[in-house]
């Protein structure tokens, strides 16, 4: 089982963490300044040299101590064993040295790991900190009660804080798990509907294509039997065609609905063929750049905008050339579906961008534009002279930790 990874900080417990570190910082500065300027300071021997040494070792050690709050076990205990040291030597270097080192010690031993280990180390300088103060002479009960009270009093202030982060810790883990009940409820009866969605179409339009397959099979074999018009035979074979076709479509709905398997650009070559059995006029498909992975909601919309301008082309420019293009750019996927237009069907009133209705009353292309939307893309929808032109953009899945390129940037 591998560890999980810690959570990003709250803004909220940023900021706290950050005042306290810079309290913890300003502690260790008055420390190091206090010894500089006692009555003792800094020389190259003697007390001098001790206090000096004494000074820099608690810096050294608290620095990192106080910055790093996800330092491993040891090292924070090694750290705060030198910071005691450090304390140690500044009261004997100073037997009059202040015992604000002490305090900040006290602190910060609840807030770091091992829980056990840091407060023992802590209660260790208090106890060597009172043994320098009885062997200075000062034999004052109420020094001694008054430093080992104050230790107290700043470790259970950090007692404390950790109890409140702890505590905002888990109200956070709670929330999460409460959101994440919500989305699998939510998924789940999402699920639900696709289920009951699938189980329709599947009775309801693939039983319905099914049968209207045989039929107009078996109205074309009658027809070659019967000697009637080859046209006719070609026509009722163009029907079959389309029947299948459309079959296929509907099974693939269903299983994109049980999420079972969901058509992407790897079957627009499928669609380009439906299209020359249906069509009279010429089709081209060219592929550019290099194919990327898409998301299912991304390659769902590549496929259904393609299947749904060449329905639009058979319905509204009967005859009319089309010519698809798929490009692979660094940024994203553009798809094109481009007609020459027909004298049959004029395109007047065809929509712009996919937010109206479509000519036959229908709403494909406002269908379109919905689903490049969910998939963070957009459709745009305009006239190209004679004929119509709809093009689709969409962004690839951009790596963690990368910028993310305009969705529609263009070359």
């Amino acid at each position: 089982m591998t560890a999980a990874t810690a959570p990003p900080a709250s803004p909220a417990r940023a900021s706290a963490r950050q005042w306290l570190i810079l309290l913890g910082l300003a502690m260790a500065g008055l420390v190091v300044a206090g010894a500089a300027l006692g009555a003792v300071g800094f020389a190259a021997a003697g007390p001098g040299l001790l206090n000096a040494a004494s000074a820099a070792l608690f810096a050294v050690a608290a620095v990192p101590y106080l910055l790093k709050d996800r330092l491993a076990p040891a090292v924070n205990v090694a750290l705060m064993a030198a910071m005691a040291l450090g304390v140690a030597g500044l009261r004997a270097a100073n037997p009059q040295a202040d015992v604000t080192a002490l305090f900040l010690i006290a602190a910060f031993a609840p807030l770091r790991p091992p829980r056990l280990a840091l407060p023992a180390v802590a209660l260790l300088a208090v106890c060597t900190v009172n043994v320098l103060q009885l062997g200075s002479g000062q034999t004052a009960i109420s020094l001694i009660l008054a430093t080992d009270a104050g230790a107290a009093f700043f470790f259970l202030v950090g007692v404390l804080l950790r109890t409140e982060r702890e505590q905002r810790e888990r109200i956070t883990g709670l929330l999460r798990e409460v959101e994440a009940g919500r989305d699998a409820e939510r998924a789940a009866a999402a699920a639900a509907e696709r289920g009951r969605m699938a189980r329709e179409m599947h009775d309801v339009l693939a039983h319905t294509l099914s049968g209207l397959s045989l039929h107009l099979e078996g109205s074309r074999l009658l027809a070659r039997n019967t000697g009637a018009d080859p046209r006719v035979g070609e026509t009722l074979e163009q029907a079959s065609a389309l029947a299948r076709a459309g079959l296929s479509e509907a099974r693939r709905a269903v299983r994109a609905l049980r999420e079972d398997q969901v058509p992407g650009p790897e079957l627009l070559d499928s669609l380009v063929e439906q299209h020359r059995l249906a069509s009279t006029g010429r089709i081209s498909f060219t592929t550019l750049g290099v194919p990327a992975a898409l998301p299912a909601d991304a390659a769902l919309a590549v496929y259904r905008t393609a299947q749904e301008a060449l329905s639009n082309v058979r319905k509204h420019a009967p005859g009319a050339g089309v010519d698809v293009q798929l490009e692979w750019q660094p940024a994203g996927v553009r798809l094109t579906i481009s007609n020459t237009g027909s004298a049959q069907a004029p395109h007047a009133g065809t929509p712009n961008r996919g937010t109206a209705q479509a000519p036959d009353g229908g709403f494909g292309l406002t269908g379109m534009a919905e689903r490049a939307r969910l998939a963070g893309g957009e459709v745009q929808a305009d006239p190209q002279g004679a004929g119509f032109r709809v093009r689709l953009v969409l962004p690839l899945p951009v790596p963690q930790g990368a910028d993310a390129p305009p969705a529609g940037q263009e070359d």
